[in-house]
């Protein structure tokens, strides 16, 4: 194989590797995206959840008061 050959094979090694290397950031992005999706979806339930409770006590505080 002559070093003409080689370099045009090192070439398109490292191309695949950056075709690979931006595949791979962009699964990233996604993932990142998604987790920030399903932490946004906790927070908002979560604070449901607290209103929830807040106005259970109350019910029951209510009913003690019966």
């Amino acid at each position: 194989m002559s070093d003409a050959d080689r370099i045009k094979e090192l070439q398109e090694q490292v191309r695949q590797l950056d075709v690979k290397a931006e595949h791979s950031e962009r699964r990233a992005q996604r993932l990142e995206q998604e987790r920030d999706q399903w932490e946004k979806k906790y927070e908002e339930t979560h604070e449901k959840w607290m209103k929830s409770q807040a106005e259970l006590e109350q019910i029951q505080e209510t009913m003690q008061g019966l």
